[in-house]
């Protein structure tokens, strides 16, 4: 899943979520519209914050996240 399609599900924001993982609301939203990829350890961070609803690999291997 696209963490921005978890994001909209759960009704939780950018900032809201990148407050929860302890990261800035600008690495977050460039990762979440595909600006950016995340390191190993955030795609860790992130898949266990959104309860695998999200996985390293969704986030790895996605190009154009918010396509």
């Amino acid at each position: 899943m696209r963490l921005i399609d978890h994001l909209k599900t759960v009704d939780k924001t950018v900032a809201a979520f990148a407050e929860q993982i302890g990261e800035s609301e600008n690495t977050v939203r460039k990762i979440v519209y595909g600006q950016r990829q995340p390191s190993l350890p955030l795609a860790v961070k992130i898949a266990a914050a959104t309860k695998g609803a999200v996985t390293e690999a969704d986030l790895i291997l996605s190009q154009g996240a918010a396509a």
